[in-house]
């Protein structure tokens, strides 16, 4: 749901994009619109067919009820892997969506995190800490209030899965400080490579209609 949050999916037609998670379109504007070969060369699915019904001037519907959960585990390698794998896709394919979370996440970790050194700073110093240190738990408040919302807005449409989203609420209400900082990593990862790692075979992603098999792992 955080891609949800990042990328703005909602009521904008013309500003949502297909969600490989889950998306639909009907066989006749598929082939209408060659989606099958203009899929060719490329690695991204999703991206790509956004780009040709944004071009067709199609509407993108974003349905709440066809959210999908994801209940799989993962290692912290496997969970960078992914995540700066998602990013390069998104560098490549769709720029203007890559640009605001590199410099959202610059800003606010900078703000948080800088912050949150000079709070500790005056700390040891014996020098007034009170502001710094009121201005981040108002920060901290507010997002995690924001996370709260966000969860709960995603266990309506998936309420067959409210027993397992709500065993994650204390990881959203005090990691999402740091989901922020591995989304800056992500985004700096994606702003000095285009190689990516997907089930074995390495990729360098030249353009969005084009990406080279640099090799496969045995």
């Amino acid at each position: 749901m955080e891609c949800v949050d990042r990328f703005g999916l909602g009521e904008r037609e013309n500003k949502n994009f297909c969600w490989g998670g889950s998306t639909a379109i009907r066989k006749a504007t598929f082939d209408r619109l060659q989606i099958g070969e203009r899929w060719r060369g490329t690695v991204s699915d999703d991206f790509t067919m956004t780009r040709v019904l944004q071009e067709a001037e199609l509407p993108i519907h974003f349905v709440p009820s066809c959210l999908v959960a994801s209940l799989d585990d993962c290692t912290f390698k496997e969970l960078f892997e992914f995540t700066n794998r998602q990013l390069k896709i998104t560098r490549v394919y769709a720029s203007h969506l890559w640009r605001p979370v590199l410099i959202g996440s610059l800003l606010f970790c900078g703000l948080f995190f800088g912050g949150l050194v000079l709070t500790i700073a005056r700390v040891i110093l014996h020098r007034a800490y009170a502001l710094p240190l009121a201005l981040l738990v108002l920060i901290y408040l507010l997002g995690a209030a924001k996370a709260y919302v966000r969860l709960r807005a995603v266990a309506i449409p998936l309420a067959s899965y409210r027993k397992d989203l709500w065993k994650s609420l204390p990881a959203h209400l005090l990691l999402w400080p740091f989901a922020s900082a591995l989304y800056l990593c992500n985004a700096m990862a994606a702003a000095f490579s285009r190689r990516i790692n997907w089930r074995g075979i390495n990729y360098e992603l030249k353009s969005a209609t084009e990406a080279v098999i640099i090799s496969r792992e045995r």
